[in-house]
């Protein structure tokens, strides 16, 4: 988005209006599904970018490089908060080495924009070429999780991701005066479409929720063939298994064991039942 902080001030509110409209509809469904951690770290990520869109159109007095630097601050918060979404989302768990792969590309953006008076061009491409590592990060992660039998969404909103990199690089070598606001165009289009995607995504993973929940509890309806004499039930494979491991299988159910007031009178017989006076039972 560097490449156009200076020319489109014009358009930076409304694009700001777009994101914190996207990042509400991520905070409703992060309210829907409240089991799913990504939803909640792209509507930050959109909020950010949104502020970082107020801050490039000029509305809050401050000086160019000033305005400039703050709006690039929350940018690349909203990125790092996007890759962290794709991160938790695909099941992974921090590490030590995220912290110090963050704290180096940290450490390559400071020295980018250190860069960026004296040899503007190069810390413009250190800056973009940051922008397309995350973004590609990102959208890798969300293709290399394993399929499920309508990846839709996941490929949508992966390959958007890497788009929307591979774009931001590209700008860096190709400059189009004339078609700046198409440019710009497609750079919040592939952003919208990456955001499209991961909502599939999410509604897809919740599809397959709901559809195991069915299976499940298909699996424990209906007639069930049980042994008259040890109760054991007989599974689709005809092994015959115990009651509670067959339905422990199938649900999330776990059994502890007791025994009940008839059986415990029938099998121990006294055991609990107050003896003559003096005498322990």
């Amino acid at each position: 988005m560097t490449l156009f902080y200076d020319y489109l001030k014009t358009a930076y509110l409304g694009y700001a209006a777009i994101f914190v409209c996207l990042g509400l509809g991520f905070l409703f469904l992060r309210r829907v599904d409240e089991g799913e951690v990504g939803p909640g770290y792209w509507a930050i990520s959109f909020f950010l970018n949104s502020l970082g869109f107020l801050l490039w159109s000029g509305v809050i007095p401050l000086l160019p490089r000033q305005y400039f630097l703050l709006g690039e601050l929350f940018h690349i918060s909203g990125f790092l908060f996007l890759v962290c979404g794709a991160y938790r989302f695909t099941g992974n768990a921090y590490k030590a080495w995220n912290l110090v792969a963050i704290l180096a590309w940290l450490a390559l953006w400071a020295a980018s924009i250190l860069v960026l008076r004296s040899i503007p061009v190069l810390g413009m491409l250190g800056l973009k070429a940051l922008r397309t590592v995350l973004m590609v990060w990102a959208g890798g992660m969300i293709l290399a999780k394993p399929a499920n039998p309508r990846p839709l969404g996941r490929s949508l909103a992966g390959w958007s991701l890497i788009a929307w990199g591979l774009y931001i690089l590209a700008t860096g070598f190709v400059h189009l005066p004339s078609m700046l606001h198409l440019a710009f165009g497609f750079l919040v289009g592939f952003q919208i479409l990456a955001a499209l995607g991961i909502v599939a995504m999410v509604v897809e993973r919740m599809r397959l929720r709901a559809e195991k929940s069915e299976k499940l509890l298909a699996s424990l309806e209906g007639l069930l063939p049980i042994c008259a004499y040890c109760k054991k039930i007989r599974d689709e494979g005809d092994n015959w298994q115990t009651i509670e491991s067959y339905i422990e299988e199938r649900s999330a159910a776990e059994f502890s064991h007791g025994i009940c007031p008839e059986c415990k009178e029938k099998h121990f017989p006294g055991l609990g039942t107050p003896g003559p006076a003096g005498e322990k039972p």
